[in-house]
C-alpha cells in the first residue's frame, strides 16, 4: 500500500507541474482556463458525492456526517476569507491586476493556504485506500484532474508577477509536494488501528473541502464569464467521476 500511495501522490504532483509547464509553451486564454477549472471542480464534487460521502455514511449517523462535511467546508471557507485563497484555480476570477502586482507581498500567505489544501488532498488519497473505500480510484482521478489547472493558475499568477520559470516550477513543486506528505501522514496515522467512525468523520471532512472548492470555483466563474461553458465543463467533470465509480462498482 505504501508504494501505491507514493506513486499516486507523486502523479498528482506531476499533474500540477504539467499544468505549470503548459504556460512555458502555450498561452491559454481565459475561456479555456474557465473550462479546465470548471471540469476539475466537477470532478471534485463527483468524488465527494459518489465516493467520500456515501462511504462515510456507512459508519456515521446523518448528524455526524453533516458535522464532518460542514467542518471541511468551513475550514476552507475560513482560510479563504480571513487568510488567503486556498486554491488559486478555484479563485482565478478573484485575482485581479492589483492582486497580481502584489503577489510578491502575499506569496507566503497564499502558498501556506495552498499547502493546507494540498495536505488535505494527500489525506484524501490515503483514506481512499482503506477497507471503507472500494472506489478510491475516483478520488485519485478527481485530485489528479484538479491539480492540473491548480498548477496552471498558480504559475500564471507568478508569471504575471515577473517570476522566472525556475522559481515558478520550484514554488509549484514545493507546494504540491505537501500532497505526498499528507498522503504519508494519512497512511501511517489514520489507517492503523483507527475506528471506522473516526475514519468516516475524516472522509466526510475531506468531502466538505471538496464541496467548497467545487462550489467556489463554479460560482466564481459562472457569474463572471462563459456561463454555458462553465456549466457544461462542470457537468462533464461530474460525469467522468461517475463513470469511474460505476466501472469500479
Amino acid at each position: 500500500m505504501l508504494s501505491e500511495i507514493v506513486i499516486k501522490s507523486t502523479i498528482t504532483v506531476i499533474s500540477a507541474l504539467a499544468g505549470a509547464g503548459v504556460l512555458f509553451f502555450i498561452k491559454l486564454d481565459h475561456k479555456k482556463l474557465c473550462a479546465l477549472i470548471s471540469f476539475s471542480a466537477g470532478a471534485l464534487l463527483g468524488a465527494a458525492a459518489f465516493t467520500l460521502i456515501p462511504e462515510s455514511y456507512q459508519s456515521l449517523t446523518l448528524l455526524e456526517l453533516l458535522i464532518g462535511v460542514a467542518s471541511g467546508y468551513l475550514l476552507f471557507w475560513f482560510i479563504s476569507k480571513y487568510y488567503a485563497h486556498v486554491c488559486p484555480a478555484c479563485a482565478a476570477s478573484h485575482f485581479d491586476e492589483q492582486t497580481t502586482k502584489k503577489f510578491s507581498e502575499i506569496v507566503l500567505t497564499l502558498l501556506t493556504a495552498l499547502s493546507i489544501h494540498s495536505f488535505m488532498d494527500g489525506i484524501a488519497l490515503s483514506t481512499g485506500n482503506t477497507h471503507l473505500s472500494a472506489h478510491h480510484e475516483s478520488v485519485f482521478a478527481a485530485i489528479t484532474t484538479h491539480k492540473f489547472p491548480e498548477g496552471l493558475a498558480l504559475a500564471a499568477l507568478m508569471f504575471s508577477s515577473n517570476y522566472t520559470k525556475g522559481k515558478v516550477l520550484l514554488y509549484v513543486f514545493l507546494v504540491e509536494l505537501v500532497t505526498i506528505i499528507g498522503a504519508l501522514t494519512g497512511l501511517f496515522l489514520l489507517n492503523e488501528g483507527i475506528s471506522t467512525v473516526v475514519m468516516g468523520i475524516v472522509m466526510a471532512h475531506v468531502a466538505g473541502g471538496f464541496v467548497y472548492l467545487a462550489i467556489h470555483a463554479v460560482l466564481g466563474e459562472m457569474f463572471r464569464n462563459h456561463k454555458n461553458l462553465v456549466v457544461g465543463s462542470f457537468a462533464f467533470g461530474v460525469l467522468i467521476i461517475l463513470s469511474v465509480y460505476i466501472l469500479l462498482g
